[in-house]
């Protein structure tokens, strides 16, 4: 699947994966999760007055909040709408981020001192770091970041008394890597066996595990799983489209008549904030997860990349190939270069409808898309012209 958010990564000693291998197989024996389940454990009330509501009204104080990953094209967003809401906003990551009135801190969420560091005297988490779909990504580091990585995250907010946590998911942990997805909710369950693919089955990890913490020693979270996402500072989703292009190499994949649901960045950072505001005590969200999308209906992946090509001045693809040709040429390429980005998972996303809908964000939050299609375009094209000269 293509990049949903922040990437952090570093490199770490030996001892040190063994330990947290450790933990990955304890997650993996231990957690159960079901979306229609709400936690049975009691959410204390420590939590100060002006942060909390009890009356089914949202929040206006979301006290002082964390964003990991908050470089990152959806935590950057977060960021931004927080700071426009007058919020006290730290930041996370593994680069500066410069955004007046925002404190950053530099570091590695598989470091749990500089987890612990940054979440001290926080009330709300967004974690939107992970280890993003990569061939080229050794599977030690998607275990590192996504599982053990969000692990400390959720360990620092029960350590510190942090009462609200929003995790960024993602669509992948219900893909099964074949079936047709069509406008599905969150009824779609888990697939049946855990994925090979290495993002998808660590991103099923931890938001389970993430699910599994609400209600511990206060904490309440929610998991929210963006679709494909797409906007300023994209590195990789139309980025990748756009690098195609420029490499004269620029195909098809499929007939075009596959769709895959998109949301774009601002409107993702909308439905964070949101569902935020809605942790309190008795919320109907918490430990809930909710599928985030936009402006429906679906398109198929190039006919909505296509006017992106066309205003940057690129020429969409005009060759096909058919999907079963694909699908059996990335089988070969796999063997060949078993890091290349043609992989039967990436034909598989792109030839095989994957949709979604948001009707339960808006029943339960009142999530609707703030940015238009037409204005999230300009956005996006606007941002692409400034940062790619090349």
């Amino acid at each position: 699947m293509y990049e949903v958010h922040r990437t952090m990564s570093r490199t770490s000693n030996f001892n040190k994966i063994l330990t947290r291998f450790n933990t990955i197989t304890n997650l993996n024996n231990q957690v159960q999760f079901s979306s229609n389940k709400k936690s049975e454990k009691i959410v204390n009330n420590s939590i100060n007055e002006d942060t909390k509501k009890t009356n089914g009204e949202p929040l206006t104080n979301l006290g002082k909040c964390l964003v990991i990953g908050g470089a990152g094209m959806l935590g950057y967003e977060i960021v931004s709408q927080l700071r426009e809401d007058n919020h006290f906003v730290r930041v996370l990551d593994l680069e500066h981020l410069e955004i007046e009135g925002v404190e950053s801190l530099v570091g590695d969420i598989r470091n749990i001192e500089d987890v612990k560091n940054a979440c001290d005297g926080m009330d709300t988490v967004f974690q939107t770091a992970a280890a993003v779909w990569n061939p080229r990504t050794p599977t030690i580091l998607f275990d590192e970041v996504n599982v053990v990585g969000n692990q400390h995250v959720i360990d620092s907010c029960i350590k510190f008394g942090i009462t609200r946590l929003v995790y960024t998911s993602t669509l992948d942990v219900v893909v099964d890597g074949r079936m047709p997805i069509v406008y599905a909710d969150e009824t779609l369950s888990y697939p049946k066996n855990m994925p090979k693919d290495n993002y998808s089955r660590t991103k099923i990890l931890a938001e389970k595990a993430t699910i599994a913490a609400n209600g511990e020693k206060g904490l309440m979270t929610v998991s929210l799983r963006p679709v494909g996402m797409y906007g300023p500072r994209d590195k990789y989703h139309i980025a990748n489209i756009v690098q195609m292009a420029k490499n004269k190499n620029n195909i098809k994949l499929g007939n075009g008549t596959a769709r895959f649901s998109h949301v774009y960045s601002e409107n993702a950072a909308h439905a964070h904030i949101l569902a935020a505001k809605h942790l309190y005590t008795g919320s109907r969200i918490m430990g809930e997860c909710y599928f985030i999308a936009d402006h429906q209906p679906a398109e198929n992946l190039f006919t909505f990349m296509e006017p992106f090509l066309e205003a940057l001045g690129l020429s969409p693809p005009k060759i096909s190939i058919p999907y079963k040709v694909a699908y059996t040429l990335a089988w070969f390429a796999e063997k060949v270069a078993p890091k290349s980005n043609f992989n039967r998972f990436a034909v598989i996303q792109t030839c095989v409808d994957h949709t979604f809908v948001s009707d339960k964000a808006e029943r339960d939050f009142g999530y609707k898309p703030v940015v238009s299609r037409e204005e999230a375009f300009e956005r996006t094209i606007q941002w692409f012209k400034n940062n790619n000269k090349s």
